[in-house]
């Protein structure tokens, strides 16, 4: 098998893909194939796995493929996706979609570290609700799986091996979308005076 150093063009219909790995790789990232033995480490990234972490990795790239490609700079060096190019290599799995980007070596460290630490914040109660939905599809167990390797559970009322228990919150609850702060707050101290249990939920 040759190996390809710099990202060749392949046609959409091109097979090409299947015969270098055996992951899911979109049409749309063909032309962006390579050989992730071919591309380097600066040794100092932050990031790092745990097994059970490395494994869920793996297991979401047999399942859904390469959702997004490994990013580097124009040379080779890894910005995002160095932990995801290891597991592959560990599994034997050499050939991966990879989007070389022309930054100096300042701007992939910055986009090394805002790519793993701008994720957002979670809101609790759309993330239950979340929760809810893939049990709801039979993924319960994957999903304890991810909470693990991340050092969270599921919810004590959502954790019932009872399988007649009930998984939805007692509750009913109902998110206005406020144009600004001020509008929030009129809400707020309407829907109180009025008697309802209300709390603010910035998203």
């Amino acid at each position: 098998m040759q190996s390809i150093a710099n990202p060749t063009l392949l046609s959409i219909g091109d097979k090409l893909a299947e015969k270098k790995t055996n992951i899911i790789v979109p049409d749309a990232y063909f032309s962006l194939l390579e050989d992730l033995r071919l591309l380097k480490s600066d040794e100092n990234n932050p990031n790092k796995m745990t097994n059970n972490q490395k494994d869920l990795v793996w297991s979401s790239l047999q399942k859904y493929g390469w959702t997004y490609p490994i990013i580097t700079n124009k040379d080779g060096v890894f910005a995002d996706g160095e932990q995801r190019a290891q597991v592959c290599a560990d599994h034997k799995e050499f050939f991966a979609p990879v989007l070389r980007l022309p930054v100096s070596d300042v701007d992939r460290r910055m986009l090394r570290q805002i790519l793993n630490k701008l994720k957002g914040k979670h809101s609790k109660d759309l993330d239950a609700a979340e929760y809810m939905r893939i049990m709801e599809a039979g993924e319960k167990d994957c999903l304890k799986a991810l909470l693990k390797s991340v050092g969270e559970k599921l919810p004590e009322n959502f954790d019932s091996e009872n399988e007649n228990s009930n998984i939805v919150p007692g509750s009913y609850e109902l998110i206005v979308d406020c144009k600004d702060e001020a509008e929030q707050q009129t809400f707020f101290e309407k829907l109180k005076s009025e008697g309802y249990k209300v709390r603010v939920l910035n998203l």
